[in-house]
């Protein structure tokens, strides 16, 4: 795929809930993608792609885990032609890695590091990442195959093959989920309610100066809030006083053994970390510190008032 291509099947991608949102969309992995960023990513006017290592060789590696799998099972694989939409809501659609099978059902082809493999079960069955599993129980749905396989190699030497069997139940919650969410929010151009900080920055990026009067409701939660930091911050203080008495114990020694011997603490030396001397670089060479100084992104505070 070319550049023009890449930025066709970019835009293309704004005008439907696909496999990669539908999980998003659901609350499955909030800390990686919310339906915040899915609606930000359907509404905006730009094309603009951000790859991480991560994705970038999982896509590079997708033939070869494919050739792999066809090898194993002996089933022949097939590029799919391009996207593959509901065939009675336009703005579904799925963009499936594979056919398999003589398009009897679909492969999809994943990557994994070493420290991701114990959200991989048993071989062989469905016990695979939950936004991995509704992603291929929505291109079931879509395109009406009862199977899925999921080939996934994991820190680039363990392959593995696992299978989806068809969930109407799941599948028919996924489907009425992105009908929701593009009636609710895409074409009202209405976005979703905040789920995490970084939605909230997402959202909310600059302030207006004004004030906000608040609701009994929210003034709840903002006492709440306060009573909460007051606890963490005396569990902060015990820790702190805890810590130093087992260091006050231990002394000069490295290692706290209990009376069987097993390990409870280490209080070991570190090596200095470098730093610069921003202060003595401005006074001495300021022409230099001036050259190579950037200002940061401007971004909000949050801070609680008594």
């Amino acid at each position: 795929m070319n550049s023009l291509e890449r930025e066709n099947w970019l835009k293309e991608r704004k005008t439907y809930i696909g496999g990669t949102d539908i999980g998003a969309i659901i609350g499955a992995n909030p800390s990686y993608r919310t339906a915040l960023d899915v609606y930000l990513d359907k509404t905006s006017e730009g094309v603009v792609e951000v790859t991480s290592e991560p994705a970038y060789w999982g896509s590079m590696l997708e033939a070869v885990i494919a050739e792999e799998y066809s090898r194993r099972t002996g089933f022949e694989v097939e590029v799919p032609a391009g996207l593959i939409r509901h065939k009675e809501r336009h703005f579904i659609g799925a963009n499936i890695d594979r056919w398999a099978n003589g398009r009897n059902h679909i492969l999809e082809c994943k990557t994994a590091g070493f420290m991701k493999a114990h959200e991989w079960g048993e071989v062989g069955t469905d016990q695979i990442p939950e936004v991995y599993k509704y992603q291929v129980a929505y291109y079931a749905a879509i395109t009406g195959v009862s199977r899925v396989d999921i080939a996934v190699l994991i820190g680039g030497q363990d392959f593995r093959i696992y299978q989806y069997l068809k969930n109407k139940e799941m599948e028919d919650k996924l489907i009425r989920a992105a009908v929701l969410f593009w009636n609710k929010y895409i074409l009202t151009n209405t976005p979703p309610t905040p789920k995490t900080d970084a939605d909230t920055a997402k959202l909310f990026p600059k302030g207006n100066g004004l004030e906000v009067r608040a609701d009994d409701t929210i003034l709840q939660k903002v006492d709440m809030l306060q009573d909460l930091k007051v606890q963490n911050s005396n569990v902060e203080k015990e820790i702190k006083t805890l810590e130093v008495e087992v260091k006050n114990y231990m002394q000069d020694g490295e290692l706290l053994i209990d009376n069987v011997g097993h390990l409870r603490a280490t209080w070991k030396n570190r090596k200095g970390s470098k730093r610069l001397d921003t202060k003595s670089l401005e006074e001495e060479h300021n022409e230099i510190y001036r050259q190579y100084l950037k200002e940061g992104e401007a971004y909000r505070v949050f801070a609680l008032k008594q």
